[in-house]
């Protein structure tokens, strides 16, 4: 008898659990479908390093085990995928997941390693929520030189990441996407080392009250609102 090799063959609902997203890269599609319904090449792109080979496995298996759904149109050459009600409800476990990583294993990004910002606002969020660092009408616009740009909302008991630039943005950041990883990541000198390549603009008071919070990154700062 030839035992499949994602059946850990005891009863627990953890190890049931992890029969299902416990392989490499699952909870990162999950991640990336999160937000909306994406195509595969938007998987590709912020997936990096994954193989299409792989990925097209992956997604396979997620349909089959009725975590991702499948919307393919007879004629139109694009396949959107989705979470379905079940993998959407693993949305917290990738924000507890987010959350452990901040908390203990930061670090600067290696040389070349791929950081795509939504990522980094994702964990951003996720750290200010849970730090409950609120900031009642922010309105942050992220604007990166090799990628686009991304908008930052806050409000007395909540954060906000959308794609796209808002219309009159409190504080405007320009940078690349390597640049913002450093900017946020680097625990030995927060902010020091790139902050000549990172560009902050607003009124002196919003630019306080941006930088205040994302001191917060590395953990530099207890919580509260702002």
């Amino acid at each position: 008898m030839v035992r499949n090799p994602r059946h850990y063959g005891h009863f627990c609902m953890l190890a049931k659990a992890l029969e299902h997203v416990g392989d490499r890269w699952v909870l990162l599609v999950v991640r990336d479908l999160a937000a909306e319904p994406r195509r595969f090449t938007d998987l590709q792109e912020r997936l990096g390093g994954i193989t299409a080979k792989t990925l097209s496995m992956r997604l396979r298996e997620l349909e089959a085990d009725g975590l991702v759904a499948v919307d393919r149109v007879p004629g139109r050459r694009e396949v959107w995928y989705s979470l379905t009600e079940a993998g959407a409800d693993l949305e917290p476990v990738i924000d507890d997941l987010v959350y452990w990583g901040l908390r203990h294993a930061l670090e600067r990004p290696e040389p070349g390693e791929p950081a795509h910002p939504e990522h980094l606002l994702l964990a951003l969020r996720i750290l200010l929520e849970r730090e409950r660092i609120f900031v009642e009408g922010a309105d942050w616009v992220l604007r990166l030189l090799d990628d686009g740009a991304y908008t930052l909302s806050g409000t007395s008991d909540g954060w906000s990441v959308v794609q796209g630039a808002s219309d009159h943005p409190q504080v405007t950041i320009t940078t690349t996407k390597t640049d913002w990883a450093e900017y946020l990541a680097d625990r030995r000198e927060p902010q020091a080392q790139v902050a000549g390549r990172v560009r902050v603009e607003g009124s002196p008071e919003a630019v306080a009250k941006f930088k205040d919070v994302i001191a917060a990154f590395p953990f530099g700062r207890a919580g509260g609102a702002i």
